[in-house]
């Protein structure tokens, strides 16, 4: 211990005690401003056991050895003797956090920084424990009060920083960090990795791509760069290689899982041209990852005679997003004296209309936005929840670890992820048999809980009353036929987009709908266009509007023509509700059925094909025979107001008997529904 009082270092290319997975010299290592003395050296410094120095150096070695036990014994014998020392509290709190004593590290980062505000060692270990237990905004604020001290810090601190201002939503000043992280680490893959997914996850697609080419400049077979690299290219549309691509993403993933491989993003690969094993392989990988070391047991939830059923929701989509629009009716409709609800938003209050709808729905609404995994997980227990229901999967703003704790006895992955989450803590998917039909079962880790008609609910409030918009209003000519796709770009594929370049070249006047995603997309689409011999515009992008206005004028349409692997989910609930006929193709992924499995549910299985020459020619008969057009879309005008697809009231009824019969199923029986298989109707 030296006289400024800073802590003796491990060796220098010993991994980082602060477990970044960096060698010491290139962590906090750096942040040494003098050159205390080698342990080596320290033992020669007094031949008293018991004096601090002496401890101190002793803690150290003790440490660097893995002897964590015995390091915290040497530090606490030391701090006897020089009561308060910082440097022997902060490697106190090293080795505490090494043997997941968070909670005491915590307290003596806490100490040395009352006595010493502008430590950086202490600065930089307790946010880096206030990281692990998610508590972001003091995370945040220690970073800058160290980073305003030193700025020679190391590339590891920058992206520590960086993830806890994403976390915040601090965007600019995260992309501030992960740009300094990768100037100071060039050659450091996971550095770049990081910085890539914050491009994705913020939507700026040709950013991630450039810094992805780096990625894999540096591991060119890195499963989780080529995987990201492929979903930047789909979402603008920019198809060169893209094919080369798939095809290796498909050896990598159809092969049996292993769980040393580098996982990838298994919502990306939904959108992909692959075999459901594959993507049972990728959710699998990811869900070992998510992983606790040992699953926990599921709670003891009793339902006790005349006690309602807790039933909760858990998602970061209380907002303008797709699956909320479907589902605000349906939860205002069900019965109160059937099913006690719960929700638990992971998403920050900020006042929007779907939020505030969704709370009057619930029962118990709660936003756990601020509160860690564990918390929330223990949340959950103390509400005593007897069915858990995930409306995030693995997308976007999801805390994947909530589940893998088992918070309770029922776990059921639900709509907001299309596939299977291939985790042993999910006992069910929520499906209907069009949707995942028997033959397809063993592709999932969950078991089937089927719904008797469809699993997509729908929200007819949505529709406006009166008249659609005119034509001009939304850009559209008066005349011509009016092919319309309202689905994102990445799931627009090459050979879909030939079929719609044929279409337009067999209908003279027509011209094709699309959404308006990025102006990459609409000009690489645009190209394509004029590769096919189309004029590009004949492709017209319509802007992104409130939910009411976008389902109005999908009544201006012909035909929705749909996406094939990844199809319509919401965009073909928009467009049957407004009226306008669709045609889908259905593959053998979740992903692919959920238009066709609507389309079952307002009697129009006619508009379902099985093959992408089937559905091109269906498209086309549709589109030169006027009548059988319009007599499709006049059962559908009908339909809409008889059919189960739009009645909520029904599905809530649905929905209630199914909660209960899992329930009911649970108690009568030991084992896991899960284990079994067994499939409920």
């Amino acid at each position: 211990m030296n006289a400024s009082g800073r802590s003796a270092p491990p060796s220098r290319n010993a991994p980082c005690p602060c477990g970044s997975g960096q060698r010491y010299k290139d962590c906090h290592g750096a942040l040494q401003s003098d050159a205390p003395a080698t342990s080596a050296e320290a033992p020669r410094r007094s031949r008293d056991p018991d004096d601090p120095e002496a401890l101190f150096y002793a803690g150290n070695e003790q440490r660097e050895r893995g002897e964590y036990a015995a390091a915290i014994a040497s530090y606490e014998r030391a701090l006897q003797r020089a009561p308060g020392h910082p440097g022997v509290l902060n490697n106190l709190g090293l080795a505490l956090e090494a043997t997941d004593k968070g909670d005491r590290a915590e307290a003596c980062y806490r100490e040395v920084l009352a006595r010493e505000p502008q430590d950086p060692n202490a600065l930089a270990n307790l946010a880096n424990v206030l990281f692990a237990r998610e508590a972001i905004e003091e995370t945040v604020a220690l970073y800058a009060r160290l980073f305003a001290l030193r700025h020679d810090l190391p590339p590891s601190l920058w992206i520590r920083r960086a993830l806890a201002q994403d976390r915040l939503r601090h965007y600019a000043d995260a992309e501030t960090s992960f740009s300094a992280a990768a100037a100071l680490a060039p050659n450091n893959l996971d550095v770049h990795v990081d910085f890539a997914t914050f491009y994705v996850r913020r939507a700026r697609f040709a950013d991630a791509e450039r810094v992805l080419k780096r990625v894999l400049e540096l591991d060119a077979g890195n499963p989780y760069a080529r995987v990201l690299f492929a979903h930047a290219r789909q979402q603008q549309c920019a198809w060169s290689g893209l094919s080369e691509l798939f095809a290796d993403i498909a050896r990598l993933l159809d092969a049996p899982s292993n769980a040393a491989e580098f996982p990838v993003s298994p919502f990306y690969t939904l959108a992909m041209p692959l075999s459901p094993r594959a993507q049972l392989h990728a959710a699998q990988r990811w869900a070992q990852n998510v992983a606790p070391p040992a699953l926990p047991p599921r709670p003891a939830v009793r339902v006790a005679s005349g006690e309602r059923l807790r039933v909760a929701f858990v998602t970061a989509n209380f907002r303008d997003h797709p699956t909320l629009h479907l589902s605000l009716e349906f939860w205002e409709k069900i019965d109160r004296t059937a099913l006690e609800m719960y929700a638990y938003s992971l998403r920050r209050d900020d006042g929007n209309p779907f939020l505030r709808r969704a709370q009057a729905a619930f029962e118990h609404f709660a936003d756990v936005s601020s509160e860690s995994v564990a918390d929330i997980a223990r949340r959950i227990r103390a509400d005593r929840i007897a069915i858990l229901i995930d409306r995030n999967g693995y997308t976007l703003n999801a805390q994947e670890g909530i589940f893998a704790l088992r918070p309770a006895p029922l776990q059921i992955n639900c709509i907001g992820y299309p596939g299977t989450l291939g985790a042993p803590w999910y006992d069910y998917i929520f499906t209907d048999r069009f949707s995942l039909p028997e033959r397809l079962a063993p592709f999932y880790s969950e078991a089937p809980l089927y719904m008797p008609h469809m699993a997509f609910p729908s929200d007819t409030t949505r529709r406006p009353a009166g008249p659609p918009p005119s034509r001009t209003a939304c850009g559209l000519p008066e005349s011509g036929f009016v092919f319309c796709c309202f689905n994102n770009a990445y799931k627009i594929l090459p050979n879909v987009f030939a079929i719609w370049m044929r279409l337009l070249k067999a209908v003279s006047g027509s011209l094709l709908w699309l959404l308006e995603t990025s102006p990459e997309a609409k000009a690489n689409l645009r190209r394509e266009a004029r590769s096919a011999g189309i004029d590009p515009q004949r492709l017209l992008f319509a802007p992104r509007v409130s939910v009411g206005a976008h389902v109005a004028r999908n009544a201006l349409a012909d035909l929705f023509v749909d996406t094939y692997p990844y199809g319509a989910h919401t965009t073909a609930n928009d467009a049957l509700l407004a009226g306008l006929p669709l045609v889908t193709c259905a593959g053998d992924t979740l992903v692919s059925r959920i238009a066709g499995s609507q389309l079952n549910a307002i009697d129009l299985p006619e508009l379902i094909t099985t093959s992408l020459a089937d559905y091109e020619a269906l498209a086309l008969k549709l589109a030169t025979d006027a009548a059988l057009l319009k007599g499709y879309r006049d059962r559908l005008a009908a339909n809409r107001a008889t059919a189960a697809l739009f009645d909520m009231t029904a599905y809530a009824r649905d929905f209630e008997a199914a909660m209960q019969r899992i329930w009911d199923d649970y108690e009568a029986r030991p084992s896991s529904p899960r284990n079994d298989r067994r499939r409920f109707d």
